[in-house]
């Protein structure tokens, strides 16, 4: 045993030894280097620095000699206007202003030039390849003619003007313009020139310079590469390589979701074990959401599971795009997300950001040629203000998503009275358990009428459950609770046979009720449960097929059973039972649903009826829904009409059928009875004014 660890630890020991050798001769190359890439550092600054010099010098030389001409030309000027015995002296007074001005700044010029020679004089290159004597004594000369210039042009502007007047009626400009001769502007040219020649010498000497420098660098580089480097880092980097690799799918697969990207469960409760730690150490509080999607399963069974993937992965994206780089977003499983929010302690921020991913959420999702949208429900809650512990945090998160999923597609974060409705929730559920068991559901009837003549035509049963403490619920109190479960077969199982009941007592009593819809759900009709529900029934009760119809939301056209329901859809149709495609315009329908799915009507929602004579966008919708009916064949009925003035809109767009409060609200059976029509009697019409008292009574 004792040999075989030496023999491991021996080439061990070689490897360590071996990259010892290769670190000293590493650390060599490196100095070397460093020193090299220093002496062309500096090479390259003295460079710069000398041409920059050069430049300024040229620059400035070029002003000195524009400034020369002007002022040879300004005291020209003077001295013309004073061979004028008649011009004012406040004319001349600013001619000779201007020439002193000139004077003064053509001498600073010379001074700075000056300056900027001896500057050059110490650079380092300069030194190195100094200028030719020519241009020292070229320099100087100028520097003599040009004082002598100015020396003149002083004189003259000092001069009075009678003295300038006999000086220039004797010798005209001549005088001046002899001190302005061409050798002394052939000298500012050759400065000039020469200044730019000596910069270009500049930019010469350190690309040379740097060139053999930087070969150097290169060489010495190469060189480590070849003999130092490469046999070892090659195998160093192949094995880095793997292990990296590795080590990043271990990473990804302990922490991240591998469709979305985000963090998993896993990553999610650790990151929010270290913001509670964080929190009982110094006290920052933070936020917490829960993302839930609606519908998801939908998308998913009908159109796979593509497409829910493309719906989470863009569900991701949003999150990531709407929170900041700093919070934790994570999926936990199926469609669940969360967030975290370090240092989030404002309830009212966080609504406002919640409800920004939830808008975010709602935009279309391009998927093979066709256009997904999902929505979503958001609950959250605020450490410390909320709860002070993991579990009191989950808890009270989970309530307000529950709230939020109440009415879909909101956020909401978590308060007291979230709380309170979701203890009264749960006991709602536990008695839901038993409600169909102990006969408390009961029906409304809500009449349907013709809208031209106000014909009684029939009703629609609405389901109210009469709660033994807290009364007569409506459907929106326990509805939601029994989604995505059992219950609600059981439910619609008494509503059916508490109708097909009524329908017997009014036939027997020679009324005569009309249609009556009934709500049927996708879970009656993926088998023949809802079939042989209404067969036995019509049965019982002695009924016919006719006395019924049924009402199917959109959502089951992305039914993974959307077969089986067709199915049966065209059994009921078989048997003259009606067929109503409810709420039409606010789910997935097609119009290669509308064509393949045998319907008989189409009912129009509630939510585009509000609108009319407020909203021309939902009239105009109105209008393509009753024409599109029409085309079709079918049958078309509002739901909601509550204004005599949305009767007459709707009779005006070719609507024939309607409901809603203008008519009649859900009534219990006896009241319903009470309109009914008799077999042999009067036909029963609703007049505007009843309708419009009946409309004061209670609420759907």
């Amino acid at each position: 045993m004792l040999r075989r660890i030496e023999s491991r630890i021996k080439p061990q020991r070689s490897v360590e030894k071996y990259i010892r050798s290769i670190g000293r001769h590493y650390l060599n190359a490196v100095i070397v280097m460093t020193l090299l890439i220093g002496a062309t550092y500096l090479t390259v600054v003295v460079a710069l620095d000398r041409h920059s010099l050069q430049q300024n010098i040229g620059f400035l030389t070029s002003n000195q000699f524009i400034r020369f001409q002007q002022l040879a030309n300004q005291t020209r000027g003077l001295m013309r206007a004073s061979a004028d015995p008649n011009l004012p002296d406040y004319i001349v007074r600013p001619m000779r202003d201007d020439i002193h001005r000139a004077i003064g700044e053509v001498r600073a010029m010379s001074r700075q030039l000056s300056a900027l020679h001896d500057e050059i004089g110490r650079n380092f290159l300069e030194k190195l390849n100094p200028r030719d004597d020519i241009s020292e004594q070229l320099r100087l000369e100028l520097d003599a003619r040009l004082e002598d210039f100015l020396a003149r042009a002083e004189r003259i502007a000092n001069a009075g003007a009678k003295e300038r007047r006999e000086r220039y009626s004797f010798w005209g400009p001549i005088d001046f313009a002899v001190s302005s001769d061409s050798v002394l502007m052939r000298q500012f040219g050759d400065l000039i020139r020469r200044a730019h020649e000596r910069s270009g010498i500049s930019i010469d000497n350190a690309k040379l310079i740097g060139t053999g420098l930087l070969a150097l660098i290169a060489a010495t580089v190469i060189l480590a590469s070849i003999f130092l480097f490469s046999p070892l880092l090659k195998k160093l980097r192949n094995e880095h390589r793997r292990t990296m690799d590795f080590e990043e799918r271990l990473t990804q697969l302990a922490h991240t979701d591998a469709l979305t990207g985000l963090a998993n469960r896993s990553s999610f409760n650790q990151a929010l074990a270290n913001l509670f730690s964080d929190f009982e150490r110094t006290g920052t509080g933070f936020a917490m959401l829960l993302v839930d999607l609606d519908r998801f399963k939908a998308i998913n069974d009908s159109l796979g599971h593509p497409a829910g993937d493309a719906v989470l992965d863009h569900v991701a994206r949003v999150l990531l795009r709407t929170f900041r780089s700093t919070d934790i977003a994570a999926r936990l499983g199926g469609d669940e997300f969360a967030v975290l929010l370090p240092g989030m302690a404002d309830a009212a921020l966080l609504a406002t950001i919640a409800n920004r991913a939830v808008e975010a959420i709602t935009a279309e999702i391009p998927f093979e040629g066709r256009v997904l949208q999902t929505s979503a429900s958001i609950g959250g809650a605020v450490v410390p203000s909320h709860a002070n512990d993991e579990a009191s945090l989950m808890r009270v998160v989970d309530l307000a998503l529950y709230t939020a999923k109440s009415s879909r597609n909101t956020a909401f974060i978590f308060d007291e009275a979230a709380l309170a409705r979701r203890l009264e929730q749960n006991q709602l559920s536990l008695a839901l358990v038993l409600a169909a068991d102990r006969n408390e559901f009961v029906v409304h009837y809500q009449p349907k009428v013709d809208l031209a003549t106000g014909t009684h035509l029939g009703f629609e049963a609405l389901v109210r459950w009469q709660h033994p403490e807290l009364g007569l619920l409506p459907p929106g109190r326990f509805l939601p609770l029994m989604e995505g479960t059992q219950l609600i077969r059981g439910m619609t199982r008494a509503v059916v046979a508490t109708v097909g009941r009524d329908l017997s007592d009014w036939k027997r009593a020679g009324l005569v009720p009309g249609t009556i819809s009934i709500n049927l759900p996708e879970v009656l009709l993926v088998n023949e449960e809802g079939y042989n529900l209404f067969a036995e029934t019509i049965q019982a009760n002695r009924l016919e097929w006719r006395d019924f119809a049924v009402e199917i939301t959109e959502d089951v056209f992305l039914n993974r059973s959307a077969d089986q329901i067709l199915d049966t859809v065209a059994r009921f149709r078989e048997h003259g039972l009606s067929v109503s495609l409810d709420d039409f315009g606010t789910g997935f329908a097609s119009l290669v649903h509308l064509r393949d799915f045998p319907f008989d009507e189409l009912k129009i929602d509630r939510s585009f009826v509000a609108g009319i004579g407020s909203d021309a966008r939902s009239e105009q919708i109105i209008r393509a829904m009753v024409d599109l009916s029409r085309n079709l064949g079918k049958r078309c009925v509002a739901e909601g009409i509550e204004t005599d003035a949305q009767r007459r809109f709707l009779l005006e767009v070719g609507c024939e059928v309607g409901q809603g409060y203008l008519f009649g609200k859900p009534e219990p059976v006896e009241q319903a009875g009470d309109r009914l029509p008799r077999r042999h009697g009067g036909v029963k019409r609703f007049s505007a004014v009843g309708r419009a008292r009946r409309a004061l009574d209670g609420t759907q």
